[in-house]
């Protein structure tokens, strides 16, 4: 009998038309991973004058799910469309690329899209529907851009067979040196003060959605999910010069500050435009580190939380340029 190996376990994902109705998972994302277990809440029943356990009763069932892997401009359209927003891309000019905008409402419910998620190899392979990213952490510094994250899904289904055929992405990875970061007074002038000696950023968002429970026997699983409020935050760490120790402002005074961390590659999407990733935010300063050493510097980090700021009307939004057309 053949074995399921660990090395052959492949992921496919497909976008589903609609939330938690199976698709076939037609595409393959070569650099993340979805990590997808089997979370279930059982109830033990041991009665009087008996040692052991006597009855086990499942009441919920579903798939959560770690998503780990190294950031490329052209994937990372379908984590920010599960957990910020969806809106379909724009084409600029002439050209092959196109302009991802993923702007989450402070007020509204958002658009997002939902995955059927596929794992496992030709020996034995399983799925699950109502993929919904739920959490997303991205950070950097000159050595190295990490990602991680979670997703919500349904009951798992075991023993189905892989969709045939999927189609890979292009990778163009996310490059430590491509990065800037800039820290501003004002919304409408982002990107104009850059931390030039930024040592570490990060982003943080989690808790985005909830899943719904009912009773009713036709649902294996949840069956919708709602928007909760979000935990977001921005880190930063910067050497403790006049510029670094200028945060302690905010911090005192409690007004907001906007970052835009950006970085753009050297492969072009289209011509004269560059595969690109920008991130912009309102931000006030939550928290503040000890002093450290790093690389030799004398340093300090900053923690923002992301909030809504009444004259830009959002809280934040990120815009991918690549050349994909559609999820």
């Amino acid at each position: 009998m053949a074995e399921r190996t660990t090395v052959t376990q492949t992921i496919q994902i497909g976008v589903e038309t609609t939330p938690g109705t199976a698709v076939a998972a037609n595409k393959s994302l070569p650099s993340l991973t979805i990590d997808g277990a089997v979370k279930a809440n059982i109830d033990k029943y041991r009665p009087t004058g008996n040692k052991w356990t006597t009855i086990t009763a499942l009441g919920k069932e579903w798939v959560e799910a770690k998503v780990s892997g190294e950031p490329t401009y052209s994937e990372l359209q379908y984590l920010l469309s599960s957990l910020l927003a969806y809106a379909a891309p724009v084409q600029q000019g002439a050209t092959t690329a196109y302009l991802w905008t993923h702007a989450p409402a402070s007020t509204t419910e958002d658009t997002v899209k939902t995955f059927t998620v596929e794992r496992g190899s030709a020996v034995r392979a399983d799925k699950f529907a109502y993929g919904l990213m739920n959490a997303l952490s991205l950070s950097g510094d000159r050595d190295n851009i990490e990602l991680s994250g979670t997703m919500l899904g349904q009951a798992l289904s075991d023993g189905i067979t892989l969709t045939a055929g999927p189609t890979a992405l292009e990778q163009i990875p996310l490059l430590p040196k491509e990065f800037d970061v800039w820290l501003d007074t004002t919304s409408g002038g982002l990107g104009t003060t850059k931390l030039t000696r930024l040592l570490k950023w990060g982003v943080d968002i989690k808790n985005r959605f909830g899943p719904l429970w009912v009773v009713n026997s036709a649902n294996a699983s949840w069956v919708t999910h709602v928007e909760t409020p979000p935990d977001g935050q921005v880190k930063l760490m910067v050497e403790a010069d006049a510029t670094g120790m200028g945060i302690l402002t905010p911090l005192r005074d409690g007004t907001t500050r906007f970052v835009r961390i950006k970085g753009a590659s050297a492969q072009l999407a289209g011509t004269a435009i560059p595969y690109s990733l920008t991130m912009d935010f309102a931000l006030k300063v939550s928290d503040i580190s000890e002093f450290s050493d790093e690389d030799g510097v004398y340093a300090v980090e900053y923690t923002f939380d992301i909030v809504h700021d009444s004259g830009w009307a959002k809280a934040m939004t990120v815009a991918l340029i690549n050349k994909a057309t559609a999820l």
